[in-house]
């Protein structure tokens, strides 16, 4: 269902519209200027679910650059149809805007061939449709997230046909990357997705060439207007100069991310190519800052094929996942492997296995199915995310729930695997029961307890990246959108500008209530001591006890400290202590003779020092191989009926 609150739907909750001439000057806000331009209502432009089954089309790419044309397929049997274009974004709440309308240039009714079918892979294809009508993209286009409405004049049925814009070449603010990979991971039309299928018991290969069914159930959360929409409506309503993007195009057109401030990947963003994972980290060493409002985000690795229905076509339309994790071996004939990226058991590094995803974003999936709020405590609630918020002011020992479902359905937790960014911060604190916990590298899942953490760290270039941690952060930010939810949470509005300003980007039409937010002038680390150490030499394998204090300085930029942590291998890794300005760890010590711990403190502004203040411990036997460390078990990969993940029902046949 799609769920929009009254003062979204009735005149009296539309915010005022100033005159589009009064915005659209030369070097005006492209976004300001088109937001300024009059709304369809939004009984004009959205349909029920998927649509009407008796017209349905795709977009023979799933972005097109300003000025070029894009082609539509559509199968009917209706004798006349519509086809209107609209833009997706705030337009004084109305949510799009219709920019054109094309006539169908094909003889009507067009009844399409069946898809083709590959049984081995159960991929379904429909390359193989004519075309049906196109868009000539106007050259001054302004880049978003566009909708071809599909009407039939006889019976009113309809059905989107949804795709991105781009400008490429343009530099913006912001750069929003959609989560098509997962519309289509989830998009059940021909029988078959990476879920649920046939033989298989799923798809290893799903084409681009397909209409989209995935708003059709409970998929619809895994769709553009589950968790997506409503960030677009929040930056476009705030004035953000933003240009967006496909999964498809940080995959093909990595060399655009440096146009542009800040990186954003938003809702459920969990289908990740080895390519588009190393543009977005060559984007944040180059100085690109991240914000992952997202959670299982780049959890399966995928790669890209051509579609054998047009292989003259583009090389982006077959999106190939063998799920290699829940087979428990390498199946796909590729070298490079498709299981997820974290799972090391069967591929090496260089052919992308053993990589997680919290060395990128910050943190990692675990939270199968979950449903809490964003939860900030009164230590986290004077750093400077929450700033201009009621969170500065908690009393000692409490807590703050924010707006409900915000961590969920799915969720990540800061994982101290190895693979941990140096200098990651917690800025809230979530923990409660979940129904489905991950046990492992993709397989099963278990009741369980789970942490969430809001964080930040800054790379070696200076990039701030923020991870959510959650696929439905943005329904805090704006309640329009399929799923139920809540009223936006003005201190995770707010928020969310803190943070923007932190990455240099600011607003051009801040709404009533927020207020503007500056980047930050702290650059100085904070300062640590040590107050307990042991007095005398340890036993190998011992447990040790470090205690300290940790400041920030004083003075109108001075920040808070928002974590210690501390490292056992010169720095190559390093994890977070208990505590900030009276800090605390434990851990097993290893080695013989001279030992040297690094410990350093973090500021909410993610500064640290580059290495650490060394702490010297002296080590002696007796030694053995474990000392007081119990050896963990390796993943053995058991399969069980619970072990599908990301909100579809296990297959008809057993795993």
């Amino acid at each position: 269902m799609f769920v929009a609150t009254v003062s979204l739907i009735l005149p009296f909750g539309w915010a005022p519209l100033v005159s589009a001439a009064e915005n659209c000057g030369p070097g005006a806000n492209r976004i300001v200027c088109e937001n300024s331009k009059p709304g369809s209502p939004y009984t004009e432009w959205e349909i029920e679910g998927a649509g009407d089954e008796s017209i349905q089309g795709f977009a023979t790419d799933i972005s097109v650059n300003a000025g070029n044309r894009i082609d539509f397929k559509v199968d009917t049997d209706a004798a006349d149809y519509d086809i209107d274009i609209y833009r997706t974004g705030y337009y004084g709440g109305l949510g799009a805007r219709q920019v054109g309308s094309v006539d169908p240039g094909a003889a009507l009714p067009q009844k399409q061939p069946e898809c083709l079918w590959d049984a081995s892979t159960e991929l379904t294809d429909c390359g193989n449709w004519a075309v049906s009508a196109g868009w000539d993209v106007p050259a001054d286009a302004v880049s978003g997230v566009y909708l071809a409405k599909l009407t039939r004049k006889d019976t009113g049925g309809a059905s989107h046909i949804t795709f991105v814009v781009r400008n490429d070449g343009v530099k913006s603010d912001v750069l929003f990357q959609t989560s098509d990979t997962t519309w289509h991971a989830y998009n059940n039309y021909g029988g078959s997705n990476f879920y649920q299928g046939g033989a298989n018991t799923r798809a290893y290969k799903i084409s681009y060439n397909r209409p989209f069914a995935t708003r059709g159930g409970i998929e619809a959360r895994d769709f553009y207007f589950g968790a997506e929409y409503p960030m677009v409506r929040f930056m476009e309503r705030n004035g953000y100069d933003v240009t967006y993007f496909s999964n498809v195009d940080t995959h093909r057109h990595g060399d655009q991310l440096t146009n542009h401030k800040t990186f954003l990947s938003v809702g459920h963003d969990e289908y990740w190519s080895g390519q588009q994972r190393e543009n977005v980290e060559k984007a944040r060493d180059a100085g690109v800052n991240l914000q992952f409002l997202t959670g299982n985000e780049a959890y399966w690795r995928v790669r890209y094929e051509k579609s054998p229905a047009d292989p003259a076509g583009n090389d982006y339309r077959t999106l190939v996942s063998y799920k290699e994790t829940w087979s428990d071996r390498k199946i796909d004939p590729a070298a490079e492997w498709t299981g997820t990226w974290r799972d090391p058991r069967f591929a090496s590094p260089a052919n992308g296995g053993g990589k997680p995803e919290n060395a990128l974003s910050g943190t990692a999936y675990v939270v199968n199915f979950g449903d809490l709020p964003v939860t900030v405590n009164d230590r986290e609630g004077d750093l400077r995310l929450w700033r201009g918020t009621n969170l500065t002011n908690l009393a000692a020992g409490a807590e703050e729930p924010l707006a409900p479902h915000t961590v969920g359905y799915e969720s990540n937790e800061d994982l101290d695997n190895g693979f941990r960014p140096a200098g990651l911060i917690h800025l809230s604190t979530t923990t409660g029961q979940v129904p489905e916990y991950l046990q492992d590298f993709g397989n099963v899942v278990a009741p369980g307890e789970t942490t969430h953490h809001l964080t930040l760290y800054k790379a070696a270039s200076g990039a701030l990246v923020f991870s959510a941690g959650s696929i439905q952060w943005t329904w805090g930010l704006d309640d329009w959108h399929d799923g139920d939810g809540a009223a936006p949470d003005p201190r995770m509005q707010q928020a969310q500008v803190n943070l923007f300003a932190d990455m240099g980007v600011q607003p051009g039409t801040l709404q009533p209530g927020l207020v503007a937010a500056q980047a930050s002038q702290d650059s100085t680390p904070p300062t640590v001591a040590v107050t307990s150490k042991p007095s005398a030499a340890v036993a190998h394998g011992q447990k040790v006890t470090i205690k300290g204090t940790a400041s920030d300085g004083s003075g109108s930029t001075a920040g808070k400290v928002a974590g210690v942590e501390y490292s056992l291998d010169a720095g190559a890794t390093w994890s977070l202590a208990e505590g900030t300005t009276s800090w605390s760890f434990t851990y097993v010590q290893q080695g013989m003779g001279q030992n040297t711990v690094l410990v350093r403190g973090i500021d909410d502004s993610a500064n640290y020092p580059a290495s650490g203040t060394p702490i010297t411990v002296d080590v002696t036997g007796p030694y053995s191989v474990f000392g007081t460390n119990t050896p963990e078990t390796a993943d053995a990969g058991t399969r069980s009926q619970s072990n599908w993940d990301c909100g579809s029902p296990p297959p008809p046949t057993a795993w």
